[in-house]
């Protein structure tokens, strides 16, 4: 079967297919929900040079690891740390940094698995089977995660209405509280920094430009770095992959 390397973009969550992918070790700042799309799998190792094979893996953010899956298309798919999957998968994950997952036979829809590697499959199921996956991992059962409003409204208002070139300082003024307040209910509330979020948001905006055909120079400074190739460096820590392979071999939507 032919397989499309192809990038979907939600608002709190991107998913990639890729085949025949390889990538030295990079973290991410989301939870990553990573299966074979055939039964040669994929290897994970950490920075100590130890490796394991894998069918499908939940891998923690900002879990160092290389990954080679040259032998296989792959699924990626990535929950923003703002998102109740993020929070729902990171309380199943525990402690492991990264942890071996079975899908249940019958909760997926075969045909849906075949026809995103494809690239055919239309959008409203893209987004359900976005939904299922989670779901459809063996042992997981959804949490009750109390969301905090004031953080969910900054991390919407970092994403959509403020520059991405703002600070703490002027987000704080924005939401009338003082940086420090705001940093420790940020990281209280949604389990991650501020700043790393910022730079998320940062990241989000870049794919939105690569997909316009923006070159990297003008992204780099749209999105607040001194040059492409700080930006190249950030961007493959995030997604694996540089903004340049994307843009080239990749198909994106933006959704």
């Amino acid at each position: 079967m032919s397989y499309q390397n192809h990038l979907y973009v939600w608002d709190d969550r991107f998913l990639y297919i890729t085949s025949g992918m390889a990538s030295d070790v990079t973290q991410r700042h989301t939870v990553t929900l990573l299966v074979a799309l055939n039964d040669a799998g994929f290897v994970l190792g950490n920075p100590n040079g130890q490796s394991q094979r894998y069918q499908a893996a939940l891998v923690a953010r900002h879990t160092p690891r290389s990954l080679d899956a040259s032998e296989t298309a792959l699924l990626s798919l990535n929950f923003d740390p703002q998102s109740y999957e993020h929070h729902a998968l990171t309380a199943f994950l525990g402690n492991q940094a990264v942890r071996a997952v079975i899908l249940k036979p019958g909760a997926i829809n075969p045909q849906d698995m075949l026809r995103i590697g494809s690239g055919t499959l239309d959008k409203a199921a893209l987004f359900r089977l976005t939904t299922e996956l989670p779901l459809a991992i063996s042992g997981y059962q959804p949490v009750k995660v109390p969301m905090d409003m004031r953080a969910l409204h900054v991390a919407q208002k970092i994403k959509k209405e403020l520059p991405l070139t703002s600070t703490v300082a002027d987000i704080a003024a924005e939401v009338g509280l003082s940086p420090d307040r705001l940093s420790h209910l940020f990281s209280d509330k949604l389990g991650i920094p501020i700043k790393s979020y910022i730079l998320w948001a940062r990241m989000r905006r870049a794919v939105e430009l690569i997909a316009r055909g923006e070159p990297l120079s003008a992204i780099a400074y749209d999105v607040g770095f001194s040059d492409s190739a700080h930006l190249t460096r950030t961007y493959k820590q995030f997604f694996g992959l540089t903004p340049s392979f994307v843009a080239k071999a990749m198909k994106i939507d933006m959704l």
